[in-house]
């Protein structure tokens, strides 16, 4: 029991916990067969029971009573919040959309979810990682995700990132096959989406690339390549074209530290791996199986729809000829029930706004808050479970949370990071802290949160947001201590 109360002894747990981050991502928990049997992923639980362990430990240990208020606070507008939210969400009439279905479960579910991250800044605050604790984590897990992603698809043996299934070509076949098309290439491991590996890897790279400038080893430099390697693996446009940007952010940084504000030294041999690596990289993107959102799609001329309207073709039979997916119209915004918004969508979207999955989404999902939204549904929003149980959440974080949690969930749930990096700006700069790397981890924290506009499912996947709350909570604490050293 004694044990419990050291914080040496949490905090190895805590790291612990976030170093078997990846391997609870298996996708293999994730199955329908899985989730049918629990209700739910037991890694979800696992991650509930684990957190919720260390919190109760924390909060409770007489230590830490001066920091109760707070999370008092936070925790009773959390509560009211949640009961508003019910009383708006499931009054909802949805008697026009029957898949646009309420469940309370799922949506307590998932805002217990979004509060995992938030427990863990609080935990790391109080539990205070050292700075080399900090860079050897996301070191470790650097070097276990893309392990597995490059290993698997060396093996053949890898998911596919798009269209299920396994891989049908290894990257060797990237050069010596052209048999393939990008969909049987690019490979996610066994990992269970690309799209949120994509935005972890927006983490890792920036603080690996970092620990070089710090310290050149062989180590490092292997779990770099290896991260470049599995984020053009991945075949995501976002990773696959992402991690050259993150190079050139970091080199960058780095001169800015080195010849502006002088507080870090110019080493040209750590420039010239960083080069090197970005070489072999670039030279890798040139070959890679980089998917594009609409590659499957067909969209006909202007003139051939004209002539099919003078020739009174039924809309829906047009919808599938301009290669809409008629998942969409057929079955998750049946057009029998919604036929005056396929036909704007037929006649007055371009072409270039309606093809492909995420155009869709994102035309269903303004039609929807269109018909459903109002002033109190855009403070605490529709509900989350109706967009899931309508296979209509949208690819586009913070767009998707206004229809889901609304701008009060927003505020609660997810303004608390971009609120830590701005302290923590301020802090730095303030302190006279701001260097090679508190620039770093406020890139670690800010990145994901603008690459989740774009790639979707990322703030709210555990496999990322729960590494968030980390950093927030890392730069908190580094703030603190700072404002406590200058005190004294």
């Amino acid at each position: 029991m004694n044990k419990l109360k050291d914080n040496t002894f949490l905090k190895k747990i805590l790291l612990v916990f976030l170093i078997v981050q990846p391997i609870l991502d298996c996708y293999l928990l994730y199955t329908d067969e899985i989730i049918n049997f629990f209700h739910f992923s037991p890694t979800t639980i696992i991650r509930m029971l684990i957190i919720a362990f260390l919190f109760c430990i924390l909060f409770f240990n007489k230590e830490n009573k001066k920091n109760r208020k707070i999370i008092y606070i936070y925790g009773g507008l959390i509560i009211i919040y949640t009961i508003l939210h019910y009383l708006i969400t499931s009054g909802v009439d949805n008697s026009g959309y029957p898949t646009f279905a309420y469940s309370i479960i799922t949506e307590l579910f998932y805002i217990i979810r979004m509060l995992l991250p938030i427990a863990v800044i609080y935990l790391t605050y109080l539990l205070k990682p050292t700075k080399d604790e900090f860079i050897k984590l996301f070191l470790i897990v650097g070097l276990i995700t893309s392990g597995i992603i490059v290993c698997s698809n060396i093996l053949e043996i890898s998911l596919a990132s798009y269209g299920g299934g396994t891989i049908k070509g290894n990257i060797f076949d990237w050069f010596f096959s052209n048999k393939y098309g990008s969909q049987d290439l690019a490979s996610k491991g066994w990992f269970n989406s690309a799209n949120q590996i994509s935005g972890l890897m927006f983490i890792l790279l920036p603080i690996c690339v970092y620990s070089l400038f710090e310290k050149i080893t062989k180590p490092r430099i292997i779990i770099i390549i290896l991260l470049v390697i599995s984020m053009i693996m991945l075949g995501t446009r976002v990773a696959s074209y992402g991690w050259l940007l993150i190079f050139i952010m970091m080199i960058i940084l780095s001169l800015f530290f080195a010849l502006i504000i002088k507080n870090i030294k110019f080493e040209w041999k750590k420039f010239l791996i960083i080069f090197l690596i970005m070489i072999f990289g670039i030279f890798l993107t040139f070959n890679a199986p980089i998917v594009s959102a609409n590659i499957d799609h067909h969209e006909s001329s202007e003139e051939e729809l004209q002539k099919m309207r003078d020739e009174d073709v039924p809309t829906i039979k047009m919808l599938g000829y301009i290669g809409m997916n008629e998942e969409y119209y057929k079955e998750i915004y049946p057009y029998k029930d919604h036929k005056d918004f396929w036909k704007y969508v037929l006649d007055d979207v371009a072409p270039t706004k309606r093809v492909g999955n995420r155009n869709a989404q994102t035309l269903i999902t303004y039609d929807v808050g269109k018909t459903y939204e109002n002033f109190p549904r855009s403070l605490f929003g529709l509900g989350y479970s109706r967009f899931i149980n309508a296979y209509l959440y949208l690819e586009k974080d913070f767009v998707v949370h206004f229809y889901t949690i609304g701008i009060l969930g927003i505020i609660l749930l997810l303004l608390p990071y971009v609120l830590i990096a701005v302290y923590g700006l301020f802090k730095y700069v303030k302190n006279k802290k701001f260097d090679l790397f508190t620039a770093t981890i406020l890139v670690m924290l800010v990145l994901p949160l603008g690459v989740s506009y774009f790639s979707g499912h990322i703030v709210d996947e555990l496999i990322i947001s729960l590494y968030l709350g980390f950093i927030g909570g890392y730069i908190l604490c580094e703030c603190k201590e700072e404002s406590e050293y200058g005190q004294g």
